[in-house]
Order: C-alpha cells, then structure tokens, then sequence
C-alpha cells in the first residue's frame, strides 16, 4: 500500500522564503525602488513572499520572521534615511542572518560616488553586517520645488560650492548634471533597470 505521505512535500519545503524590504526615503525616490524590487522578486519563478515596510515603522517581530532582509536608504549629505532606528533593534536581528542580506543607496551621483557611499553604509548600518555583502547605488534625481528648507540652504551653499570644484578637478556625468540642474530646477535619473544586479545577487540567496 502506498504511504499517502510521500505524494506531499513536507511544509517548510513548499513554503515560499519571506523577503522584507526596509527602506529610508526622504523624497519618496527609496521607496519607489523599493516597490519597484518587490515587484521584480515576485514575478521570479521561484518567487518568494514580500513585504516592504519604511524603516521608521519596521518591527522586531517582522524581521525575525524574514528569510532574507534588503535595505535601501536615501543619501543626503552623508546620512542614510532611516539608519539610527534601525541600529537599535533592527540590525542585531539582521546579524544572525547576515548571509542573506543586501544593501542599496539612493543618491543623485550613486555610483559615481561608490567610494564615498560605501563608507556611508558601513558606517550607518554597521562594518559587522555590511562587509562582504551586497551593496549597490543607485541614481535618483532632485527637484528644488519640494526640497525641504535646510536642503536648499544646503544645496545652494556648500554643496554648490563642492560641485564647481569637483567639477573643475575631476569632472563625471552625474556632477554635470547636478550642477545643470540648479538651472532648470529639475533633474530625474530613477529606473527599475538599475536594480538588475542586486536581483540577481538576491536571487543567488533566496
């Protein structure tokens, strides 16, 4: 007599892994990715289960239960949105599945300023979690019309400042256009397409 059971998998094989998204956003550019990500890792065939959530509402119990956790922050002279709240509680959690984690940046320059970028997410969620993981930069854009104040008083100073002579000494594309946009008020560089390699890296560990 066949044994009924061997026609049915055990559970924990059939489930999907759970992947949580946390991210930071300042002008709503981080969490577009973040969606955008989301949507890309549920249209996989072996497609997990995802939950995104903004770091300033994320939960303990969230993620603990995830099998793989990704984080995305805002850059905005130097500080990623979200990080201090989740260095608290969130990211302890994150070590004890660090394998299965990967970072991304969102910033008007994002790869140009890799170097400089890499320091940020090491320094914001931790050298311990972040080294050997992924992590990539992507580009997002600006408009002055719905920048806060201390962000135009930013832009418009040192930042400003900063980009003519980066612009002088070691000019690249990103900087250019940066520096255009201060005359046209706007400037948009955000794209899912940007997310491909980290899919494939969150692919290798789902």
């Amino acid at each position: 007599m066949r044994d009924a059971r061997a026609s049915h998998p055990p559970l924990e094989d059939t489930m999907a892994p759970k992947v949580l998204i946390i991210f930071g956003t300042s002008y709503g550019r981080t969490e577009q990715y973040a969606n955008w990500l989301a949507d890309a890792l549920r249209q996989l065939d072996a497609a997990p289960e995802v939950e995104v959530v903004s770091a300033q509402e994320v939960t303990e119990d969230q993620a603990r239960a995830a099998d793989s956790i990704i984080v995305g922050g805002s850059d905005y002279g130097g500080f990623l949105n979200g990080a201090p709240k989740l260095r608290k509680k969130i990211i302890p959690i994150m070590l004890e599945k660090k394998d299965k984690t990967a970072f991304y940046t969102v910033s008007f320059t994002g790869p140009y300023s890799k170097a400089f970028l890499d320091k940020q997410v090491a320094k914001s969620y931790t050298p311990a979690l972040t080294e050997g993981r992924p992590v990539y930069h992507l580009r997002g854009g600006i408009d002055f019309s719905i920048l806060s104040t201390a962000h135009k008083v930013a832009l418009r100073g040192p930042v400003h400042a900063w980009l003519i002579g980066k612009n002088a000494t070691d000019p690249n594309p990103a900087v250019t256009e940066m520096l255009e946009c201060y005359k046209t008020g706007k400037s948009e560089h955000a794209s899912p397409d940007q997310l491909e390699p980290l899919i494939e890296d969150i692919k290798a560990f789902l």
